[in-house]
C-alpha cells in the first residue's frame, strides 16, 4: 500500500541526483512511496507501473530502463531469493524517518543474490528518450536562447560525467561516483582490520549533509557488518569467560569436602579452603596479641608502675 515519505531540499540541488534521467528520478521517488518501512519491495515491472505509472503513456521497458539506470547509479540494488526478484533502496534510513516502522516481509538483500548492476548509461544534451522507451533520439542543434513551448517536447535530459569531467574533477554522476569507488577500493579491507572502516566515501567524509551516494551506501553497509562482527566477537568472548568460570567453580566444589552441590556451607557461601578457619583463628590472635602490647605500651599507668618497679 502507498505510505507518505519525505523528500529533502538537498535532493533538487544534488550533482549526483542531476545525472539522473528525469524520468528514471521520478520512478525513484515513486518507489519510495511504494516500498515497505525497510525500503524493499518487489521487483515487478508490472506491478510498479501500476502503482507509481498508472496514467501515464510509460511502457514496461521503460520502467525496466529506469529500474537499470537506478541500480547502475546504485540507487536501488537488485536481487533475487528463491527465485522470486525484489529491490531495496540504498540509503534508504539516511532518507526516511519513520518512527513505528512495521517488519518487513521481504527478505533483505543480505539473504539474496544481487543481480548484475550494468554500467550507467552516458546521456547528452544533444538526446532524450523516445516516447515508447526505445533507442535515445537525437535532437537538432540549437542555441541557448531557443525557445521552447511547455509541453512541445519531451523533457530533456542533463548530461552524464564527460571522459574529460570523469578523468579530472570528477563532480557529475558517473565521474563523481566511479572516482569516489576507485578511492574506496584502496582502503583497507574492512574484514580484516581491527579499526572500524568509515562509513563514507572519500568524497563526502567531511560533508555535514551529504547527497545520496551509492558509494557512501555500501561504506555504511561494511561499517555496520564490522560493528555487527565486533559486537559477536565480544559476546563470544564474554560467553566464554562465563563457562570458564563456571566450570572452575564446578570442579572447586566437586573437590570440597566442606560445602553442598551449590557451594554453600549452611547459609554461608563456600570458600572451598578447609584450613580457612584455623588460619582465621590464627590471624586473630596475632592481632588481638598485637592490640594488647600496643596498649601496655602506650597506657600511662601501665607506663607509670613500670618506672618505679624496675
Amino acid at each position: 500500500m502507498p505510505r507518505i515519505r519525505t523528500i529533502k531540499p538537498s535532493f533538487f540541488r544534488s550533482e549526483d541526483v542531476a545525472a539522473l534521467p528525469f524520468r528514471a528520478r521520478l520512478t525513484w521517488i515513486g518507489l519510495w512511496t511504494h516500498a515497505d518501512d525497510a525500503g524493499r519491495v518487489k521487483d515487478n515491472a508490472r506491478l510498479i507501473k501500476g502503482d507509481i505509472w498508472p496514467l501515464d503513456d510509460v511502457s514496461l521497458a521503460d520502467i525496466e530502463q529506469d529500474l537499470e539506470t537506478l541500480a547502475a547509479h546504485g540507487r536501488i540494488v537488485r536481487y533475487h531469493v528463491g527465485g522470486r526478484r525484489y529491490l531495496e533502496i540504498v540509503g534508504w534510513h539516511d532518507h526516511q524517518s519513520i518512527q513505528k516502522p512495521t517488519p518487513s516481509k521481504i527478505p533483505p538483500v543480505s539473504e539474496g543474490t544481487p543481480l548484475p548492476v550494468p554500467d550507467p548509461p552516458e546521456r547528452g544534451l544533444g538526446s532524450v528518450s523516445d516516447p515508447d522507451g526505445r533507442a535515445p533520439v537525437a535532437l537538432p542543434e540549437k542555441p541557448a536562447s531557443y525557445p521552447h513551448s511547455a509541453g512541445s517536447e519531451p523533457p530533456v535530459a542533463l548530461p552524464a560525467a564527460s571522459p574529460t569531467t570523469t578523468a579530472g574533477k570528477g563532480k557529475e554522476g558517473k565521474g563523481r561516483e566511479g572516482s569516489a569507488r576507485t578511492r574506496a577500493s584502496t582502503r583497507a579491507d574492512p574484514g580484516n582490520s581491527e579499526q572500524r572502516p568509515p562509513d563514507r566515501c572519500v568524497d563526502h567524509e567531511d560533508d555535514p549533509a551529504p547527497p545520496p551516494c551509492g558509494v557512501c551506501a555500501r561504506a555504511r553497509e561494511a561499517a555496520q557488518r564490522w560493528d555487527a562482527d565486533t559486537a559477536a566477537r565480544a559476546a563470544a568472548r564474554r560467553a566464554e569467560n562465563q563457562r570458564a568460570r563456571a566450570a572452575d567453580r564446578d570442579r572447586a566444589i566437586a573437590a570440597c569436602r566442606l560445602c553442598d552441590e551449590r557451594g554453600y556451607v549452611g547459609t554461608r557461601l563456600c570458600h572451598h579452603d578447609p584450613d580457612a578457619t584455623g588460619r582465621a583463628a590464627r590471624g586473630m590472635q596475632r592481632v588481638r596479641a598485637a592490640l594488647a602490647e600496643r596498649h601496655d605500651t602506650t597506657d600511662p599507668d601501665t607506663t607509670t608502675a613500670r618506672r618505679d618497679h624496675p
